[in-house]
Order: C-alpha cells, then sequence, then structure tokens
C-alpha cells in the first residue's frame, strides 16, 4: 500500500473551475438540488481522499504524475500530484462520454 502523504495545499486551474461551475449549472437546470449537492459531496470527498493519498487515482497514459480520480460514471477528476511540493494542481472535470482523443492529460 502507498505511503500516506497529506498534500498540503490544491491549486485550481481555470479550466478546473469553469468545468467544475459548468457541471454544477448542468445539474441545476436539468436535475435537482439533490444532485448538485451529491455532486458536490463526490467531489469533496474525492479530494479529501486525495489529500491523504494523493497516488490513489489512476495514472494518465499520457503525461507524468497526471491521475484520473472518478467522481461518478459522468465525471472525473483530472489532477497533477507535485510530490516535492506535496501539491495537488486540479486540472479539469472530464465527461468520460466525450471524445478521449480531446483530452491532453
Amino acid at each position: 500500500m502507498a505511503e500516506e502523504v497529506v498534500v498540503e495545499e490544491f491549486q485550481w486551474t481555470p479550466s478546473a473551475r469553469i468545468t467544475f461551475h459548468k457541471i454544477v449549472e448542468y445539474l441545476r437546470v436539468n436535475w435537482t438540488e439533490k444532485e448538485v449537492i451529491a455532486f458536490i459531496n463526490k467531489t469533496n470527498d474525492l479530494l479529501s481522499n486525495i489529500r491523504r493519498q494523493p497516488e490513489m487515482c489512476r495514472p494518465s497514459m499520457k503525461r507524468k504524475n497526471v491521475r484520473i480520480g472518478i467522481i461518478s460514471k459522468h465525471n472525473h477528476l483530472i489532477y497533477h500530484y507535485k510530490p516535492r511540493k506535496k501539491q495537488v494542481e486540479i486540472l479539469l472535470f472530464w465527461d468520460p462520454r466525450q471524445n478521449p482523443s480531446k483530452l491532453k492529460y
């Protein structure tokens, strides 16, 4: 089992903020507040787990230290783990139903 390391800082890229808010807005328009809260809670739970074990999610095949965490079957979190800085950079929220060739991570 991987050694437990505590991530000291999360940084959100502009793309991560935009894609997160797009998902929340989509859920608000097309679903109910219950689904919005569930998505936010699942995201927070995943981030909490990543804080304790930043290498827990599957690695990207394209970039070193980039990992892909599953929030739900329709929402994945793409992040870059910087072990020396004990930092995680949240890169993007991604719907795996999209064309995979468009994902640069």
